[in-house]
């Protein structure tokens, strides 16, 4: 027989074993390996290899569960890619997730590494409206409908998380106006939406800010922002909107585009969707089109501009973890901002870890600890310390 059909033979028999939720992690592996082979058009023969999407079901409810298996019962593997860096691939967008196994990695059971007091739910919606007058509103604990009404603007907190700014009156009675400033921030494990006077809207993202004013008047419309957020700005030639963000600005017309400019990252990120923008930072400009990404360090250097990987950019407005070759340090300040926890690492050398995936932030922090454990890491969770080992 030829290598093709032999391979295909080894496909079905693990295939059984998947469907009767007798495949070991090490089978579901060796699955993996040969599922991704085939999986190009020319090299699926949907007749005698099934639909991939009844398989990938299947998969996903073996994986899960192993997942749900008590501690005591599972296997733990590390895995290593070419260049000595730990690779964990979790693909739950498609239903399961899968992981690639070296050869040369040796197996053995272990107790669950994953060792906690209690633990830590995923984020939702949370944020703190502060008022021009220095007034603020908890709007994880205020009730729906309208907050504030002055200065003809109403703010309302709706039903599905998102505060709404709404002119009252004449635009022409604004105009004149004192200018008010309102600002929004969310803490580590909150995100929120908010729909801004001019129809512009904007999801923040966890441990987020952004001041804006409440009516819109003169020549731009300008917002500050901290941390990350994505904008669907409404069109306005008259009045360009502006995004200021860690010293670099974002002028647009109407489009939409993603922020990214937290505190602890070294680069701003701004990546387009729609429509067109100017990035300025200091003495340096970039153009954008739809699909790209600017990046400009701290340090300087310019801005760079690639092509950007928009799902990973809008996984986390989407519910998702996406991780494109994501060092441990970029993976752990996620993880680190969602559910609210300091994490420390107890060896420098852990850094050099690389994933790559998506996995769903609705997870608790435990389900998320017990997929990373299959990169061969150890976690310890005590209050709000987190600690990998």
């Amino acid at each position: 027989m030829s290598p093709n059909i032999m391979e295909k033979e080894k496909l079905f028999k693990l295939l059984e074993k998947i469907e009767s939720g007798s495949a070991t992690t090490e089978e579901l592996a060796q699955y993996n390996q040969l599922y991704m082979h085939f999986q190009k058009a020319e090299d699926w023969d949907t007749l005698t290899m099934g639909e991939k999407q009844k398989i990938e079901k299947e998969m996903y409810t073996s994986i899960s569960e192993a997942i749900e298996v008590p501690s005591k019962q599972k296997k733990s593997y590390s895995l290593f890619n070419y260049a000595a860096a730990a690779v964990l691939l979790i693909t739950v967008s498609i239903g399961f997730y899968f992981y690639k196994l070296n050869p040369a990695v040796v197996t053995k059971k272990q107790d669950s590494k994953a060792v906690h007091i209690h633990d830590r739910p995923p984020g939702g919606n949370k944020a703190t409206l502060t008022l021009n007058n220095g007034t603020k509103i908890s709007l994880t604990d205020a009730s729906n409908g309208d907050l504030v009404k002055r200065s003809g603007i109403s703010i309302t907190k709706a039903a599905d998380g998102q505060l709404v700014y709404k002119v009252l009156g004449p635009a022409k009675n604004q105009a004149n106006a004192a200018m008010e400033y309102n600002s929004i921030s969310t803490p580590n494990g909150g995100q929120y939406q908010i729909l801004l006077s001019d129809g512009s809207k904007v999801w923040l993202n966890d441990a987020s800010s952004l001041k804006f004013p409440t009516v819109f008047t003169g020549e731009m419309r300008n917002v500050e922002l901290s941390g990350e957020a994505y904008f669907e700005v409404s069109k306005n030639e008259k009045m360009p909107f502006t995004v200021n963000a860690k010293g670099t600005s974002v002028l647009v017309l109407g489009t939409h585009f993603n922020i990214m400019a937290y505190p602890d990252e070294k680069a701003v990120r701004t990546t387009l969707l729609e429509g067109a923008v100017k990035l300025v930072h200091a003495d340096d400009e970039a153009f954008l089109k739809p699909g790209e990404q600017g990046t400009i360090k701290e340090k300087g250097g310019g801005f760079k501009v690639r092509e950007a990987d928009i799902a990973a950019v809008m996984a986390w407005k989407n519910g998702y973890f996406l991780l494109d070759n994501a060092s441990l340090p970029q993976l752990m300040r996620q993880i680190s901002r969602w559910y609210d926890v300091d994490v420390v690492y107890a060896s420098g050398n852990l850094k050099d870890h690389e994933f790559v995936g998506e996995v769903s932030r609705k997870y608790s922090l435990m389900k998320i600890l017990k997929i990373l454990e299959l990169s061969g890491l150890t976690f310890k969770l005590e209050g709000r310390t987190l600690t990998v080992k």
